[in-house]
């Protein structure tokens, strides 16, 4: 089945009784699961993103690179002085670069925000969240919001279209859940205290 085929096969499911049996369900299951922005829900649409394997593919080397570039752009910046001063470092933010994390990654739970247009295989980023993994998880909770939406169940049933390479490694939650038990005692086992600044 093309991308296209699965996408029309979903549409022509969404009958308006199916529709609106959907679309109650995602409104109480994003509510109940706490997926809002004060009254803004986080998701607002009936089918989530399809993609092929190839899109997946391709999203996951992008990603690699790019990550691999900005490992080099912080690796400069900790080695060079005159290249971390282009980034107009305030006294803390300069004494936080330097700091020896003790592992590899500077920032091991970081996302790439991004706008991917898989017919011209071409990915814009638009930011590189390095702050906080909470769009994996909401991405993670989403994907069991949707896996248990009458329309999925349906469009499963008429199709061979399945969610393929994310679901069979472990969620986000759990993976990141690693890297923080990893990381934190690595970047603070040889510090008495603990500090947080700004």
């Amino acid at each position: 089945m093309s991308l296209q085929d699965a996408i029309q096969t979903y549409h022509d499911l969404l009958t308006d009784e199916l529709a609106a049996e959907t679309q109650g369900q995602l409104d109480a299951q994003l509510q109940r699961r706490g997926l809002q922005f004060g009254e803004r829900p986080l998701c607002t649409v009936l089918r989530p993103r399809f993609m092929l394997a190839e899109h997946y593919r391709f999203l996951q080397q992008t990603g690699a690179t790019l990550l691999g570039a900005f490992a080099k752009a912080h690796q400069a910046a900790v080695n060079d002085p005159v290249f971390r001063a282009q980034f107009g470092l305030q006294d803390w933010e300069e004494e936080l670069a330097l700091l020896d994390p003790g592992f590899r990654a500077p920032s091991p739970t970081s996302r790439l925000d991004t706008f991917y247009f898989p017919e011209q295989s071409a990915l814009a980023v638009t930011e590189y969240n390095a702050e906080t993994p909470a769009a994996g998880a909401y991405n993670d909770v989403l994907t069991e919001v949707f896996d248990g939406l009458p329309v999925m169940g349906a469009f499963l049933r008429q199709t061979t279209f399945r969610r393929r390479g994310w679901n069979a490694s472990p969620p986000i939650r759990a993976r990141w859940s690693t890297t923080m038990g990893v990381s934190w005692p690595a970047t603070f086992r040889s510090r008495s205290s603990i500090s947080v600044c700004c």
